[in-house]
């Protein structure tokens, strides 16, 4: 408990100090169309509250109803409320602020420029900026003439340790006057050209990337390139600095906590640096590096590190380096890590951080921690004994003791075991034809009726059988529509026990191919209103069936499709445009109950229980847009495809809950206690050897699935990036209470297109090459290093 509230008291709803009796106005510039002067509360009292989330609080501006008010107005809302969840799953002030019909609340911040000032008529006022207005708009509390000065005095002082400990994150047990919180206590109303910040020394920095190019791998005489502008908003200098060296893989130390100062600093606008220092002139390591997705950070409490790639151009090629910053406390890591995050989410979304709620705010810091951070048990649903750990053991093992008899390779390195099963292994001159068209493989569909596979490419389908090897099978050449113009396969669906597909085309109409005569043999406009973004079952395995009907979204909405309708293909009682125009619905998936989990460009999901309803649960964003979405069978497990990292959720409703124990399809999370995403990424120093590859290219997954089947359980994910395909063990991924990077990885000499699992299986991976179409047992994949991951001839030593 921190020392203010012990020092103020609180009452049982966290109310640390108030005001009893005010007016609250919003002021803004004489030249503001809207007016100058707004009274907002005509009697209203001022409080400060503690929230749930350690050294912040909120300045909350109550209304106060005299004698024969009206008190049945309901809650004021300023944004429809039929945005697609329920308003029980949605909080109507956030804890970090806010407004309602009757409360404004505020996070106590610097950025507010609190001050206390008397007006010429003698009435005392608090006033502070208005963050989410104009540039000179702000609020003001004129105090009740009857309260005294020793009361608004203790509240300034209590208001001020909040900033105080908001800004330095620590007790402000250490304050004991006024005079101690100066750099705060303003005596001027807020002007626009007036930020209250400390006036701090830019810091002069070198090797930025955004303005330079190394030649050299040594910084040592390195020109001095232009620091970025702006106020450090957090410095440490106990850390230390380490590099990960290729050759040797590991993170060897740099610099010791003695020589080293690191520091965020707030630019411009939205843009945010992490910047480096030595203090070590026999070895000047420094440098900046902007804060976006593209560093790839990572936080591991197990070591107290935190591990970022910075990129350098060299020879026109974007050359990483892996960072590994060490701290030597827990609560060292955990203060920096917040400001990261805040500065991260600001650079990302170009909003503020305090307009999101303070639960989202926590749900965002945990996703980037790797780090279990509920009970093991809770998660103990997967087999602990997968198949895939012990056999991609015993394959390492012998490929090693293999590699030790036969010594050094002299051939060149093949990238593609033999073991691959690919569509060609048998010289078939129809394969041969497929692939020697011009355009590259473009989509993969893999069926579930009737072992086949479907890949795309231009207006070509090649066909495959997938029984017990990959094998060619047909081309379904030319490709077209029914008024004869060339058609290119694209968002194929496979429909009604495999014997049709649906695709979509350059417009926005949908086609269905029977796929026993190649042809295409109807085409739709499915709305007129509604363009449609993306289509799929009705349920998991609705395709295993000759169900004719099929889901679609839009970027509103989302509606049932029949093919069979006359006109409008929409269903009416399964059609649903929501009011909230903003959701940008990018991809869905659906359960075996047919429960749909639609995610976002905004990068939230909503949980339904039915096409048509309103969300049951609204999962926040964590700030990347969402490229697909995969759910495991009956729904419990979710995961999402964001373009450098998996999230899986968990969709069950956690112990202590409401509604604890349902699926968050069917009942809403606790607002506080929405479920933590295991963040499944790439590490940083895997990173900078596969950019080592692909010439500087940034990680973009590919739509990631589960493998599934009516009687499979969900054992494994697959994805892709580059030439790689990667795969990761669910039950290790679960069990796991330190590290989410539990992957194996197999690396191609193509770019990798697409792939999934064969429906029914999960050892057997289907691959879509740009060029080749193959089938690879899952323990074939390797756990990630060196070898697997680079050309030994591409490493590049680092130094500096």
């Amino acid at each position: 408990m921190n020392f203010l509230r012990k020092f103020l008291g609180s009452s049982p709803t966290g109310e640390v100090a108030s005001l009893p009796s005010g007016k609250l106005f919003l002021t803004r510039s004489p030249s503001s169309p809207k007016g100058e002067f707004e009274c907002l509360y005509n009697d209203a009292y001022a409080s400060i509250r503690q929230t749930t989330t350690p050294f912040y609080y909120q300045l909350c501006i109550t209304r106060v109803y005299q004698e024969g008010e009206d008190l049945a107005g309901g809650n004021y809302e300023d944004s429809d409320d039929d945005d697609g969840f329920d308003s029980s799953d949605s909080a109507k002030n956030s804890s970090l602020g806010g407004h309602s019909k009757d409360e404004w609340s505020f996070a106590i911040m610097e950025d507010l420029q609190l001050r206390r000032y008397e007006k010429p008529d003698s009435s005392r006022v608090i006033a502070w900026k208005d963050i989410n207005g104009d540039a000179d708009d702000m609020f003001e509390f004129v105090i009740d003439e009857d309260c005294k000065s020793q009361e608004i005095d203790s509240f300034m002082l209590a208001l001020y340790k909040c900033v105080f400990e908001s800004k330095y994150r620590i007790s402000s047990e250490i304050i004991t006057s006024m005079d101690q919180l100066s750099e705060f206590n303003k005596a001027s109303p807020v002007h626009s050209t007036d930020h209250g910040l400390s006036e701090l020394k830019n810091h002069q920095i070198t090797s930025n990337p955004e303005t330079e190019s190394e030649s050299e791998s040594d910084t040592k005489g390195a020109p001095v390139a232009p620091a970025p502008k702006g106020n450090i908003i957090y410095t440490t200098s106990v850390v230390e600095l380490h590099l990960f060296d290729a050759q040797d893989s590991k993170f060897k130390l740099q610099l010791p906590s003695s020589n080293v100062t690191l520091d965020i600093i707030h630019g411009d606008g939205f843009k945010y640096y992490v910047s480096v220092s030595s203090r070590d002139s026999s070895k000047p390591i420094t440098f900046d590096t902007i804060i976006d997705k593209t560093m790839n950070p990572t936080f591991n409490y197990n070591f107290l590190s935190f591990i970022f790639n910075l990129h350098v151009m060299r020879d026109n090629i974007m050359c990483p380096f892996s960072w590994l910053v060490k701290f030597p406390t827990f609560n060292e890591l955990s203060v920096f890590q917040n400001h990261f995050m805040r500065a991260l989410w600001e650079s990302v979304n170009k909003t503020q951080w305090n307009k999101v709620t303070e639960s989202e705010q926590q749900y965002v810091v945990d996703a980037f921690s790797n780090i279990n951070l509920d009970e093991e048990s809770e998660f103990e649903t997967a087999d602990s004994g997968d198949e895939f750990d012990d056999a991609t053991e015993d394959a390492d093992i012998d490929d090693k003791i293999e590699r030790t008899l036969r010594g050094p390779s002299t051939e060149k390195k093949l990238f593609v075991d033999s073991d691959d099963e690919f569509g060609d292994k048998d010289g078939d001159k129809s394969y041969a034809e497929f692939r020697n068209q011009k355009n590259a493989n473009s989509e993969l569909a893999v069926g579930m009726a009737n072992d086949r596979t479907f890949v795309a490419r231009g207006n070509t389908l090649g066909v495959f059988t997938n029984r017990d090897k990959l094998q060619f099978e047909t081309t379904i050449n030319g490709l077209e529509t029914l008024d004869g113009k060339t058609l290119e396969a694209k968002n194929m669906m496979l429909h009604q026990q495999d014997q049709n597909m649906i695709m979509s085309g350059a417009g926005d109409k949908l086609y269905k191919m029977d796929l026993n005569r190649g042809k295409v043999i109807e085409e739709w406009n499915v709305s007129d209103k509604e363009p449609v973004v993306t289509y799929g079952p009705n349920s998991k395995f609705s395709q295993l069936t000759n169900e004719q009907t099929f889901t679609g979204i839009s970027a509103n909405g989302m509606f049932r499709v029949d093919p069979r309708l006359s006109g409008s293909k929409l269903v009416k009682d399964n059609h649903k445009v929501y009011k909230t125009t903003n959701n940008k619905f990018s991809s869905f998936t659906t359960t075996e109950d047919g429960y749909m989990a639609v995610a976002t460009a905004n990068g939230d999901i909503r949980l339904y229980d039915k096409l048509g309803g309103n969300a049951k649960s609204k999962l926040p964003s964590l700030g990347d847009p969402i490229i697909g979405i995969d759910t495991s069978k009956d729904g419990r497990w979710i995961l999402a495809t964001c373009s450098n990292y998996l999230l899986l959720i968990d969709a069950m409703v956690g112990r202590g809950q409401k509604n604890a124990n349902s699926l968050g399809y069917v009942k809403y999370f606790d607002q506080d206690k929405k479920p933590v995403p295991r963040r499944l990424t790439i590490k940083p120093e895997d990173e900078a050897f596969m950019n080592m590859e692909t010439k500087g290219k940034p990680v973009q997954f590919t739509k990631a699935y589960f493998n599934t089947g009516k009687d499979t359980k969900e054992t494994t994910i697959v994805t892709s990036s580059g030439p790689y395909v990667f795969t990761w063990s669910l039950s290790k991924v679960l069990r796991t209470k330190k590290d989410n990077q539990v992957y194996r990885v197999k690396r191609y000499p193509n770019p990798v297109v697409a792939d999934n699992f064969k429906f029914g299986s999960n050892t057997d991976v289907i691959i879509a090459l740009d060029n080749e179409v193959s089938m690879i047992k899952k323990s074939k994949l390797s756990k990630a290093d060196k070898d697997s991951l680079t050309d030994p001839n591409n490493v590049v030593k680092s130094e500096w």
